[in-house]
C-alpha cells in the first residue's frame, strides 16, 4: 500500500506543503521506510509502545553501533534464547539496557518463526533445530542486514526518521492546535480488533479502539487507517469512507480491510 499512501500524503490539499508522515503504531515501519527511500516523502515521525521495539529503533537511529554488532553476529539457538529472555524481561517491566534490548529485539525478529518481538515466540527450526529452515535462516548474510541498518542510521542522522515516543494515540490527540497539523499526514496501523492482542506485546482493548477513533475524528490532518474487517471497525468509522481490500495470507491470518479518510 505504500505507493497509494504516499500519493495520498503528497497530493492532499492543504494551505501548506505536507512534509511529515506520522506513524503512531510504528512496528517495523515497513511502509514508512519505503515511503522515505522510494517515494520522496521528506520526513517520518514514529511512535512505538513495545519497549523492545522502541529500544531497537532508538539504537538503529542513533549510530552505526547496532549495524556493526549485527555484522559480527552468528545466529545460534543460544543467542535466540538469551535475546528472548531480555525481551520478556522488558515486557514484564524490568529494566534492561537500551543497547542490549535493541539488539535482542532485532535477533528475535530475525530468528523467530513469526518475526514478532514477544517474550513467548519460538525459534525457526524449533527447539530440535530440524527441517529446512533453522534459527539462522534469516540471518545468513549479517553483512546485508548491517547494510540495511546503516541506511536507517543515516535517516536518523539526517533527521528524516524521528522516534517521538511510545503512545501513538496521544501523538494524534496532540495535533489539533499544535501548529504543525496542516503539514502532516497520519498513517495508523493499530493492533487489529479480531486478533491484534495475540500478535502484539501491547494490544488494545475496546476503550483504546474508541479513543483512537475519537482522536482521528478530531484530527485536522489528513489520515489513513488500516484495520481488520470487523463489525466494531465499521461502527467506529461509520462516518468515514471505508474500502475493503484483499491481502495474501500473513502472520495476521485474516482478511484485512481499510478504513480511510
Amino acid at each position: 500500500m505504500t505507493s497509494w499512501l504516499a500519493d495520498r500524503m503528497l497530493s492532499s490539499p492543504s494551505m501548506l506543503d505536507i512534509e511529515v508522515w506520522i506513524e503512531p503504531f510504528g512496528g517495523g515501519l515497513g511502509a514508512a521506510l519505503t515511503a522515505l527511500l522510494d517515494h520522496g516523502v521528506p520526513e517520518v515521525w514514529a511512535c512505538e509502545l513495545n519497549p523492545a521495539l522502541h529500544a531497537f529503533w532508538t539504537c538503529a537511529l542513533e549510530s552505526d553501533d547496532l549495524a556493526d554488532r549485527v555484522e559480527r553476529t552468528k545466529a545460534t539457538l543460544d543467542l535466540f534464547w538469551k535475546s528472548r529472555a531480555l525481551v520478556a524481561a522488558s515486557l514484564a517491566g524490568k529494566p534492561v539496557p537500551v543497547d542490549a534490548l535493541g539488539y535482542a529485539a532485532f535477533v528475535l525478529n530475525r530468528c523467530s518463526r513469526s518475526g514478532m518481538v514477544l517474550g513467548n515466540v519460538g525459534p525457526m527450526g524449533g527447539k530440535a533445530q530440524t527441517g529446512k529452515w533453522l534459527v539462522d535462516a534469516r540471518f545468513a548474510r549479517p553483512d546485508r542486514l548491517a547494510d540495511r541498518l546503516r541506511v536507517i542510521a543515516s535517516l536518523g542522522r539526517s533527521r528524516r526518521l524521528i522516534l517521538q515516543g511510545h503512545d501513538g494515540i496521544s501523538r494524534i490527540e496532540e495535533l489539533p492546535g499544535s501548529g504543525v497539523e496542516h503539514e502532516v499526514f497520519v498513517f495508523a496501523d493499530p493492533p487489529y480488533v479480531g486478533v491484534g492482542n495475540g500478535l502484539y506485546a501491547e494490544g488494545m482493548d475496546a476503550g483504546l479502539h474508541r479513543r483512537l477513533a475519537t482522536a482521528l475524528d478530531r484530527c485536522p490532518a489528513p489520515w489513513a487507517l488500516t484495520y481488520d474487517e470487523h463489525p466494531d471497525v465499521a461502527e467506529l468509522y461509520r462516518s468515514h469512507r471505508i474500502a475493503r481490500f484483499e491481502l495474501p495470507p500473513s502472520a495476521h491470518h485474516g482478511q484485512p480491510g481499510a478504513a480511510h479518510r
